[in-house]
């Protein structure tokens, strides 16, 4: 699963803090990844964010990307897949958590 970082990221980012504060060093590193395509961790899935891998020079232990900075999700893992609230697991049905067994925490991807 990869997921291509939109052209305008940083603009994006800094203009949905205002007026709060800017993280500079988060701004630079969304300018360095734009308009890349960057592989996703998919050991834990969220519905509105993507953690990638390791990406060499600008970031050793991947980075969480929000769903508003990224442009298209490729080769998508999620679909036919929920997310447990209440356990925290990723469940291959939609209807029952196949990790804890409740039915009423499951979010569909």
């Amino acid at each position: 699963m990869k997921i291509k970082i939109r052209k305008d990221a940083k603009a994006i980012y800094i203009s949905s803090l205002k007026p709060f504060p800017i993280d500079w060093h988060w701004a630079d590193i969304l300018e360095k990844i734009a308009g890349k395509t960057i592989e996703v961790e998919t050991e834990y899935l969220f519905k509105n964010q993507f953690n990638t891998v390791p990406i060499p020079g600008v970031a050793e232990k991947g980075l969480r990307i929000m769903q508003n900075l990224v442009e298209e999700v490729i080769d998508d893992v999620r679909p036919g897949k929920a997310k447990c609230n209440w356990c925290g697991k990723v469940s291959e049905n939609q209807l029952v958590c196949m990790a804890c067994g409740h039915k009423d925490y499951l979010e569909v991807f």
